[in-house]
């Protein structure tokens, strides 16, 4: 019945082990559905596929020499044989008489016959055809799934069957699963690794929860989005396809629940194992770059797209001229994770059309100085520190050198306006960041570790001392003189700079200018030591007034000049 891969046995193991996680999270008390999506797409992809065909098959099709697949011009109460799927261990097929118990303009829905009237009946299939069809249960309730997922996806295939309608097909699982697309079956039976049933079609479980029911016909949206990726770019990364997919449950009106994810969220976003959370971050980071970057038109582009994971939401945000990278994109999303307030700058700091649950951060402080303590964050992660406190503060970061991290600290307050500021890292993934807000206009801070990086090690350094005026930082000074504004566009920014170990003892002096070149303020004139310093000016005598200034660093014959704006 099925050509034997190599490895079968281990592969089925991978599978069974894979599909067996549902069952240890039970469902909700009361809850139609169960605590996650169960796709089965993305662990048969992962065990047997990949599913991309070579030109070469898809130039022979339509498949017309083999004795399955729909026969012609196929009718509600028309019945043949179909592969029916045991997936509990490596997959087998059974050959089952199946009908078509409803159809509509752009489908048809599909039974195997000894389910009818057991677990699905003709009530629940009209409602499936309808939704299928000419309704939704979210923000465009007058769209079905077929007319919501064409939009904001594509076109499904149809080399096989040469028939517009897509197929889906209720049966009883044998595993915990709510549905799967089956790749193999974009093949013709005879050339297959695994039989196929030649046609466009989607599976679905009729025997846990109600077909009809708002959960299932959310999923169906899921499953239809991968027939239709799979007509696009067949190789997609997993984490990205699955993201599509779930973005395509939250356009039906059901999505699923955020849990999990946001109480452990140092979890690889490239990365897709079937976890729960792993569907969580995926569906988060789709619905972010939908709602912030392009939204319609910007997806199906990037389903369209035939660069893969990161590089394929690169060339996307090249071709809507969108000046941000991915790395961009994925700094600001992991802070909007925490924050999810749409309303602090330009909104990119929250969702719209989502409510996030409150995040958790791995370190809470309850006194200073704070490390500095070593820990990981995985590539295309984050970790959470909260820093509350009565005083100014100076955060310290030093990651390993072979990777590369994205550090931002969130400014919170019960009154003032949070705001957000950067630390500046240098080449060997070393910054700090003085926060003299602490203990004035705000009450803590939260700091975002971020792996920026696909390659490299996870390991940094984090730690907090007290104090932010004229506090020495570093003691590793780095091979150059730097100079840096950090938080400039706020009100209190903060001035950052290096001395490299020769410059130590030259005359240094630190100045500040008007847009006029009238001098404002001497901050600094004296002798140099090594090291990394941090200071906040426009605090120190009176407070300088909103503005454009420039900063000048002056060590022994060399000088550096930076901008710095304050707004208050």
């Amino acid at each position: 019945m099925i050509r034997p891969l190599a490895s079968a046995s281990l592969v089925a193991l991978v599978l069974t082990a894979a599909l067996a996680r549902a069952d240890e999270l039970p469902d909700l008390p009361g809850s139609p559905r169960p605590d996650f999506t169960r796709c089965a797409t993305s662990e048969l992809r992962e065990s047997y596929g990949p599913f991309e065909i070579p030109g070469a098959i898809r130039a022979g099709l339509p498949c017309g020499h083999t004795p399955v697949g729909p026969p012609p011009n196929p009718g509600i109460g028309t019945s043949w044989d179909w592969y029916i799927w045991r997936l509990n261990g490596f997959p087998e097929a059974d050959l089952k008489s199946c009908t078509i118990r409803g159809m509509g303009d752009h489908c048809y829905v599909v039974v195997e016959d000894s389910q009818w009237n057991v677990n699905i009946d003709q009530a629940q299939v009209d409602t499936i055809v309808d939704h299928m069809e000419n309704q939704s249960i979210g923000d465009f309730p007058a769209q079905g799934i077929w007319d919501l997922n064409t939009a904001y996806f594509g076109d499904p295939p149809n080399l096989l069957d040469d028939d517009e309608r897509v197929y889906v097909l209720y049966y009883d699982f044998d595993v915990n699963a709510d549905g799967y697309f089956w790749g193999f079956d974009q093949e013709c039976d005879d050339v297959a690794q695994f039989h196929s049933n030649e046609c466009d079609v989607v599976y679905m479980n009729c025997s846990d929860f109600d077909p009809a029911g708002s959960y299932l016909l959310a999923v169906l949206a899921h499953e239809f989005e991968h027939l239709i990726h799979f007509n696009y770019d067949p190789n997609e990364a997993a984490w990205v396809d699955e993201g599509m997919a779930e973005l395509a449950m939250w356009l039906y009106g059901d999505p699923d629940d955020i849990s999990q994810f946001n109480t452990a969220p140092d979890r690889s976003l490239t990365t897709f194992q079937g976890a729960w959370s792993d569907y969580i971050k995926s569906y988060l980071f789709s619905l972010y770059f939908f709602e912030r970057y392009g939204g319609q038109a910007a997806v199906r582009a990037l389903v369209a797209e035939p660069a893969n994971s990161i590089l394929g939401f690169d060339n996307t945000l090249d071709a809507f001229l969108y000046s941000e990278d991915f790395v961009e994109v994925f700094s600001d999303w992991v802070v909007a994770n925490w924050l999810d307030d749409p309303t602090i700058g330009d909104g990119r700091f929250g969702y719209v059309g989502e409510t996030l649950p409150p995040f958790q951060a791995f370190f809470n402080a309850v006194s200073y100085p704070v490390g500095p303590s070593n820990t990981t964050v995985n590539h295309w992660a984050a970790d959470y520190a909260r820093f509350p406190n009565d005083a100014p503060i100076v955060a310290s970061f030093d990651g390993v050198d072979n990777t590369t991290f994205a550090v931002r600290a969130i400014l919170k307050d019960t009154v003032n306006p949070t705001e957000i500021v950067d630390m500046s890292l240098d080449a060997l993934q070393a910054g700090t960041l003085a926060l003299p807000e602490l203990g004035d206009t705000h009450d803590e801070a939260v700091l975002v570790y971020a792996g920026t990086n696909s390659g490299g090690g996870t390991g940094y350094q984090y730690g907090a001392t007290i104090g932010a005026v004229d506090a020495q930082v570093g003691t590793a000074a780095a091979n150059a003189l730097s100079l840096t504004a950090i938080g400039s566009g706020s009100a209190r920014p903060s001035i950052v700079y290096s001395v490299p170990s020769h410059a130590s003892g030259q005359p240094v002096r630190l100045d500040v200018y008007d847009v006029s070149g009238r001098l404002v303020r001497r901050v600094l004139d004296g002798e140099a030591s090594a090291g990394r310093f941090a200071f906040v000016w426009s605090e120190a005598a009176e407070p300088a007034a909103s503005g454009v200034y420039f900063v000048s660093l002056t060590v022994g014959a060399e000088t550096l000049r930076t901008r710095v704006v304050i707004v208050r």
